[in-house]
């Protein structure tokens, strides 16, 4: 479905939109820095407990990601405050009693504000009420970000050996197959089936969901009930009768193997919010049942995930799901993409971009008057799960 809180920019999306941008530099390796001299990026707070957000401290990062510039230092070391170019403040550890002064603060330097959480109602918190005329640049998921930024959740790029790729991909596939038209998938490719024949026969169950929070923003707990009346849905974790510990383990991803299907469902309903959840099923050989606020074909090419908002009802998607277990040519259709196409699984493109601004005379200066008014714009904002679930079933929620 292409999402109800999506406002496209620029018409239709190419398939840069979607694939991890940045690391198509890395031929560009050995490019000397535009500039000798080093830029500076400091980690005022820590990335919930790591300190050096999980990139690791100096050069490092930049180096190994093949970024174009790489002459950019990250240290969490606050006596640098004074000769860094970027201080970096996680949202979820601003403290407003620990800030810098603000009478030391150079012109050029860049307070970025970073965040990886939907903070849905969070608008009271410190970071939005106390820092009025204090932020320069945004580092979040969102794509309306000064840095786009994805490394904790993942990201697709081509393989080296794909072939080229088109100029444009649809929007969404068209009305008369969406969902796809079974009759006209029924023959399978024959190259692809001899392929993934083996992936097939190894399948004997239906639906997976690894979940640890059971009530959510999105309410996708009440939404996936119902599918779970129609299809059966195995659930591991405390919201199940299931068990595999823990839940993000490649002892639990090689679990998924038995599986056709998982529920990559978000918690909130957010523009732009794809999270590990997506990436995790991407990369392994299962196809995910998506439910959430992003227009997935932002993110993913057509027919590698489905999406519950294609579905007039929980009924229809399970319905649908049966059509697929029972036609291993139309089901093995979700798997054509990964020819061209792989999950890198901490992507760090944003930080290039990060490092290549802050190398960028021509960046012009910049500053947030109000953070509130940004993250929880009007034609950004996220949608309760009760809307949501509303505006998916067309019906009252007093069916709950």
């Amino acid at each position: 479905m292409t999402s109800i809180l999506h406002n496209k920019i620029g018409g239709e999306p190419t398939l840069n939109n979607w694939v991890n941008r940045p690391n198509n530099n890395r031929h560009q390796r050995n490019k000397k820095d535009h500039s000798l001299m080093f830029k500076k990026i400091l980690f005022w707070n820590s990335y919930f407990s790591s300190k050096d957000f999980e990139l690791g401290l100096g050069r490092t990062a930049f180096k190994d990601a093949g970024c174009r510039i790489t002459n950019c230092l990250l240290s969490d070391d606050r006596r640098l405050l004074d000769t860094s170019d970027a201080i970096i403040f996680h949202a979820n550890d601003f403290n407003e009693r620990d800030l810098p002064d603000p009478h030391r603060r150079r012109p050029n330097q860049r307070f970025i504000f970073y965040n990886y959480e939907t903070m849905v109602t969070a608008s009271d918190m410190p970071m939005f009420t106390q820092t009025k005329h204090f932020f320069n640049w945004t580092m979040t998921y969102r794509r309306d970000s000064d840095i786009y930024d994805v490394r904790t959740y993942g990201a697709l790029q081509r393989r080296t050996n794909a072939l080229p790729p088109p100029t444009s991909i649809p929007v969404r596939l068209s009305p008369e197959v969406l969902p796809p038209d079974p009759a006209s998938m029924m023959m399978p490719n024959n190259k692809s089936f001899s392929r993934h024949h083996f992936l097939v026969a190894k399948k004997t169950k239906m639906v997976a969901w690894f979940v640890s929070h059971c009530r959510t923003d999105s309410l996708r707990e009440k939404y996936f009930q119902l599918v779970g009346q129609h299809v059966a849905i195995d659930t591991y974790g405390s919201c199940g009768s299931l068990t595999c510990v823990p839940l993000r383990s490649e002892k639990c991803d090689k679990l998924l193997d038995s599986y056709k299907f998982y529920v990559a469902a978000e918690n909130a309903i957010c523009p732009d919010y794809v999270t590990e959840k997506f990436y995790r099923a991407m990369a392994a050989d299962i196809v995910p049942i998506v439910y959430g606020g992003a227009d997935y074909s932002e993110y993913a090419p057509p027919m590698s995930y489905i999406d519950a908002g294609d579905f007039k009802s929980p009924k229809a998607l399970a319905d649908y799901l049966k059509l697929l277990d029972e036609n291993d040519g139309l089901y093995l259709k979700y798997f054509d993409w990964k020819k061209d196409y792989e999950v890198v699984r901490r992507p760090v493109g944003g930080w290039c971009e990060l490092c290549e601004k802050l190398n960028d005379p021509q960046q012009k200066p910049k500053v947030y008057k109000d953070m509130t008014d940004w993250w929880y714009h009007k034609d950004i904002a996220c949608l309760s799960g009760y809307d949501y679930l509303d505006n998916l079933l067309q019906q009252n929620m007093t069916t709950f």
